[in-house]
């Protein structure tokens, strides 16, 4: 299967292969759409089925770290940075507890995504220590990144103004396209959740500690898969509240029919023996509800009936109407009728003055001959002109708001629904009086108002005795019919929809069921490079672990899911990985968990950033992990942080290939020096070389110490001659140690365990020093031996020049395996 391959259309091509139903098919590719085209595919309407391509589809340029800078932050001063070759290839960052070298990991990770997973678990107090005691301004972090053939790298910056927290960071991303808001611009956000080139101790530990369904989410993440489980989550979620619709309707069924089994009547009976089967008949159960009332109800029934089913306008209603009446009587008085007809006239005659002004120009009034027309007429008759019309419009509106609420209290009225009729002992007689003197109205508006307000309660009265009587009536005589079959009605709309909301469920159910199975498959089959990555780490992680990793596989869905790893020890299968393993064991696991994630090939990050991986590792585990990285190296920028030298040593002794060494020390107010790292033998020589120069302290002091230092640098290559020779014969990585220790007892038999493979033969150590290397490793060997004794008051230099000789010749000359010819006993 092509991973590149985008989602969508390797569904659609999986949709075709299996042949699945259109109307499956459809629903599959709404769901993956989203919830709008789901809705629409179910409902039967268009759909736009255009499905969004993931990140995980994108194809990118390899990125790569070239540089983190650091100032005022954590456990680095002034500033300083840390350059990175741009490529692959391993850099290790070597620094004691204390000395920044975390501050620089740490930076790189909050620099490129804005929080840390140390910091994670982390209270509050601990939080708050992010800024430098000592030099905490200016506080800023840097991470400059290079894009594969693109000339201008990206820089990210943080900094922090002198009273910010830790969340109010000042964020500029810049790169050959411009400047940016941050790394979401360029597109990066999701990759860095995805693949996470960031790898800490804390984040080895969630193993253990956190859920299988967190464990299974990061991992299921980078296959590529998300789509799928979103549409898996839109299908359950669509299809929760169609199968509860169908449940409730299927349960009121049987809750119905034995309701009905329980009344007397013959519509009763027959109704519930059409609900007793699972799909009644809608057609015959709404045509029993449809026959006329039963002949045994009386005139005083059916009248009752029609009292308890009278609705009446409130007692509010016909307050509020009779106000509205008043004020509405009073604002038309406020405009005459009379003179508003008049107004209209004296409007008509001005408009019409002003429009002769407005042809004929200033002259005498034509009307009155006496008087003129001119400009100030004209001002002065255009506001009068105005004034009356604003008048009338007042009145016409007061006018016509009279008048509808005139009507609407006269249809309120004479629109009561009140039920004729004589039945005896209905006691309707108060309710008709009321009604009768109700409709007795008055001519005037206000008094009609007055009206209402006396007369209606009346009749609220009267209808509220009658029907307290009617509903009573109806109790005594009502077999539960008429409650059961407005039941019965509202079911039956109910249930005919049931059909519809079925076909909707089963193409759901459908859709699900493959879109599950197909989703299995493609994540099995995208799971196994990464699972056959970690179980290439484990196997050279474990060493001398007796405990065995299986294929990782992902299990499970929605609050189910979980990542098996299945475990055997000495050969024998022990149920999964968590239960079985050491603590040194667990590191190492989640190692080889969490490595191929941010090593997976669709990252766009070259780099990856692992900081205190040693944790809890015996040496054997050590020397895996250095192979571990080393191969990773070939295609990765690889940046480990420890502050453990047995990695360094083991990269070393094991010749896995050049590995840059970064020696990281803190002096007082956290100045932070970088510089580059060598190996054991190297720094005693060197340090040494300085002591040996120092004329301020006496000869006489510094000679056994520097005898001291070359004797250590001798010690130093003997053991990873000793390591090399037996790590390549298979000796466990205990058995070597344990000889080491005993051979450093003294310096004879350490350098007769690295010539002849035996510690007991350090009498045979001066003639081989002799007949190979000359006098003058003979000289350094018993210098070093002899000189840490007492005071040494030869040529300091002069010694540590024949130290750095015979270490030198160890190194080149001493073979894997001694010969017979050297007297060295062949050990296999």
């Amino acid at each position: 299967m092509n991973r590149t391959e985008p989602l969508v259309e390797l569904i659609f091509d999986r949709l075709a292969a299996d042949r699945v139903a259109d109307d499956t098919a459809e629903v599959v590719l709404a769901a993956l759409s989203g919830e709008a085209d789901l809705d629409a595919a179910l409902a039967g309407a268009p759909t736009t089925l255009a499905p969004q391509r993931t990140a995980a589809d994108e194809p990118r340029e390899q990125i790569w770290l070239s540089s983190v800078t650091v100032a005022g932050f954590r456990g680095v001063g002034p500033e300083r940075t840390l350059a990175i070759e741009p490529g692959p290839g391993l850099t290790v960052v070597v620094g004691r507890n204390g000395s920044g070298k975390s501050s620089f990991a740490e930076a790189i990770e909050l620099t490129l995504t804005g929080d840390s997973a140390r910091w994670a678990d982390r209270n509050s107090v601990w939080r708050t220590g992010w800024r430098n005691l000592h030099a905490g301004d200016p506080c800023r972090i840097a991470v400059e990144l290079r894009v594969d053939g693109v000339a201008t790298p990206t820089r990210v910056v943080r900094s922090w103004r002198s009273e910010a927290e830790l969340g109010d960071a000042e964020v500029a991303v810049t790169s050959a396209r411009g400047t940016h808001r941050d790394l979401a611009e360029l597109g990066l956000a999701r990759p860095l959740e995805l693949y996470r080139p960031f790898l800490t101790a804390a984040e080895l530990g969630r193993l253990t500690a956190g859920t299988q369904s967190q464990l299974f989410d990061a991992i299921s993440a980078i296959l590529g898969l998300e789509a799928i489980t979103d549409a898996d989550r839109r299908l359950m979620a669509a299809a929760r509240p169609v199968d509860a619709a169908i449940k409730e309707v299927r349960g009121q069924r049987a809750t119905l029919a034995a309701t009905l089994a329980g009344i007397d009547g013959d519509r009763a009976r027959r109704a519930a023996a059409l609900l007793a089967v699972n799909r009644p008949d809608l057609a015959a159960l709404t045509a029993i509800l449809d026959e006329p009332e039963e002949p045994t109800d009386d005139e005083a029934v059916l009248l009752c009936r029609r009292l308890a089913d009278m609705q009446l306008p409130d007692a509010d209603e016909v307050s509020r109407l009779a106000g509205q009446l008043r004020e509405a009587a009073a604002e038309a008085r406020r405009h005459d009728g009379g003179r508003s007809r008049a107004s209209l006239r004296s409007a008509e005659l001005l408009r019409l003055a002003i429009e002769h002004h407005d042809d004929r120009g200033d002259g005498p009034c034509p009307v009155c001959a006496t008087g003129r027309l001119d400009g100030d007429w004209r001002t002065s008759a255009a506001a009068s002109l105005a004034e009356l019309r604003d008048r009338t419009l007042a009145a016409q509106a007061a006018a016509s708001r009279l008048t509808a609420l005139l009507q609407r209290a006269h249809y309120l009225i004479d629109d009561l629904d009140v039920p004729s009729g004589d039945a005896d002992g209905v006691p309707v007689d108060d309710l008709h009086a009321a009604v009768t003197a109700l409709r007795l109205t008055p001519g005037g508006p206000e008094e009609l108002a007055d009206h209402l307000t006396a007369r209606y309660p009346a009749v609220l009265t009267a209808a509220e005795a009658a029907q307290a009587y009617a509903k009573g009536l109806l109790r005594q005589r009502d077999t539960g019919w008429q409650a059961a079959a407005g039941e019965l009605r509202a079911w039956i709309a109910s249930a005919a929809t049931l059909p519809e909301q079925e076909r909707a469920l089963a193409r759901l159910k459908a859709a699900r069921a493959w879109l599950k199975a197909t989703g299995a498959e493609l994540r099995s089959q995208r799971v196994a490079p990464f699972a056959e990555h970690s179980q290439r780490i484990w196997a050279q992680l474990r060493q001398e672990s007796n405990v065995e990793l299986g294929a990782m596989t992902l299990e499970g869905a929605n609050t189910r899911r979980r990542v098996v790893i299945p475990v055997s020890v000495d050969g024998a299968d022990n149920g999964t990985a968590l239960g079985v393993m050491s603590q040194g064991e667990m590191h190492a696991l989640g190692l080889a968990t969490f490595l191929p994630r941010g090593c997976a090939p669709e990252s766009p990050f070259g780099f990856i950033v692992v900081d205190d991986p040693v944790q809890s590792m015996d040496p054997a585990k050590v020397d895996g992990l250095a192979r571990v990285l080393a191969e990773l190296a070939e295609q990765r920028q690889v940046v480990v942080f420890t502050h453990d030298t047995r990695l360094p040593d083991a990269l070393e002794r094991l010749d896995l290939g050049r590995s840059r060494i970064v020696e990281v020390t803190r002096a007082e107010r956290s100045v932070v020096t970088l510089r580059p790292g060598s190996d054991p033998v190297t720094r005693y020589l060197d340090d040494a070389h300085a002591l040996a120069r120092t004329e301020e302290i006496a000869s006489e002091v510094r000679g056994p110490v520097v005898a001291e230092l070359c004797r250590s640098a001798i010690e130093a290559a003997c053991h990873r001659i000793v390591w090399r020779r037996r790590v390549a014969r298979g000796v466990p990585h205990d058995d070597i140690e344990a000889a080491v220790v005993a051979a450093s007892r003294r310096l004879t038999t350490t350098v007769a365990l690295a010539l002849f493979d035996d510690a007991d033969r350090g009498g045979d150590v001066l003639g081989y020093l002799s007949r190979r290397h000359g006098s003058r490793a003979v000289g350094a060997y018993k210098a070093c031996k002899e000189g840490v004794h007492g005071a040494y008051l030869f040529d300091l230099p002069e010694l540590v020049s024949d130290a750095r000789h015979l270490a030198e010749a160890l190194r080149v000359h001493v073979p894997a395996v001694p010969s017979p010819r050297d007297g060295a006993e062949v050990r296999s």
